[in-house]
């Protein structure tokens, strides 16, 4: 810990939200795609899914840099990511984004209910 807080980090964990992605004809990420910035890679995905609340692909993974890695490092670069060979361009999050609250008490809002339980 003494020696990053010396010589800073050079891996930073992110997510990444997938834009311009047809879902019906796109290919999905998997986990494992390389992370472009500026046209060159700069990291991998660990993991991908379907981000029902934010209505896009949502990947993390990290990125890499051989020089101290900044915030405004990461917060300023243009990115995109190489699905099977086809490039997206994505936002990259230090944090997950502030999701809308959906109150309890619409009548609309899913609310789960017990049953008798799953019997074998």
């Amino acid at each position: 810990l003494l020696e990053q807080k010396r010589n800073g980090i050079r891996k930073r964990f992110v997510q990444l939200l997938v834009g311009n992605h047809d879902l019906d004809h796109d290919p999905w990420p998997q986990g494992g795609e390389l992370i472009y910035r500026y046209g060159e890679p700069v990291g991998r995905t660990t993991s991908a899914a379907y981000g029902y609340t934010l209505n896009c692909q949502v990947c993390i993974g990290y990125i890499e840099t051989k020089e101290k890695m900044t915030i405004e490092y990461i917060k300023n670069g243009s990115y995109q990511l190489d699905i099977a060979g086809k490039f997206f361009p994505v936002q990259v999050n230090l944090f997950t984004p502030s999701l809308p609250m959906i109150s309890s008490e619409q009548p609309d809002h899913y609310r789960p209910t017990q049953d008798g339980g799953c019997s074998l």
